[in-house]
């Protein structure tokens, strides 16, 4: 008989493999009993986690990273999506030399910040959790989601190759030129400089609007960006049209 959990390192995270047939109660109690059993092995650490062997529901993915944190001393800063594939879209969206943050110590961001900016960007892998927040000069790049309750903060572009249902604040030192880019934009609130916008389906404050009424039926999967025109922040896809734009 196979074994339920599998635990295994790597220098910037966990790698937990799980058996795909057995209940997700019994798959729990195990997961628990395990890492019990490694707490004084693995320390006290905030690392990332990959979950191989079975696709888990956000909820599911969330009870897991609750039981590891409530049975050992590490703290999971984010969940590793393996099969995504928004590494091999990175090259691109990005081209700039790239500052890559492998998540060990997010206490790490601050120390960043005093670095040369103007030609990095700060990658992290990984999907950002209700309550965790990223802060720094450098451009972004989230290879992951971030979710609702997530905050990202950067003096440059924020480019998130996951879905953005979050908060992001690009520009964050003035910069009306930057931009938030995600594969899928439905952020709760999203700020460049000193315009800000809500989602849509909010009652009060500045709506995020749509550059392009045809952007609602554009092609699965083709990246959406938002920027300021005028006062107004708006959203359109990130394609051909805008990158003249942009390079304009």
């Amino acid at each position: 008989m196979s074994q339920l959990v599998t635990i295994k390192g790597t220098k910037s995270g966990i790698i937990l493999v799980l058996e795909p047939s057995a209940p997700f109660p019994e798959l729990s109690d195990e997961v628990a009993s395990r890492f019990k059993e490694a707490s004084s092995f693995l320390g006290n650490k905030n690392m990332g986690l990959i979950i191989r062997g079975r696709k888990l529901s956000d909820d599911e993915e969330s009870k897991i990273v609750k039981i590891i944190e409530d049975n050992c001393d590490l703290k999971i800063f984010c969940v590793i999506d393996e099969e995504s594939g928004v590494e091999k879209m990175f090259e691109h969206v990005v081209q700039t030399p790239i500052q890559t943050y492998h998540n060990d110590d997010p206490s790490d961001v601050g120390s960043m910040q005093d670095s040369d900016d103007s030609n990095n960007a700060l990658i992290l892998k990984g999907n950002l959790r209700s309550g965790q927040d990223v802060s720094c000069k450098q451009s972004v790049v989230i290879l992951g989601d971030v979710k609702p309750g997530a905050n990202v903060i950067s003096y440059g572009s924020i480019f998130i190759l996951g879905e953005l249902r979050g908060n992001a604040f690009a520009g964050a030192g003035g910069d009306r030129s930057a931009i938030v880019m995600a594969l899928n934009l439905n952020p709760l609130q999203v700020r460049i400089a000193d315009a800000i916008a809500i989602s849509p389906d909010a009652e009060k404050g500045p709506k995020l609007k749509f550059k392009k009424k045809k952007l609602m039926g554009s092609e699965a999967g083709e990246p959406e960006v938002a920027y300021i025109e005028g006062d107004h922040i708006v959203k359109t896809a990130y394609g051909s049209s805008f990158l003249r734009q942009l390079n304009n």
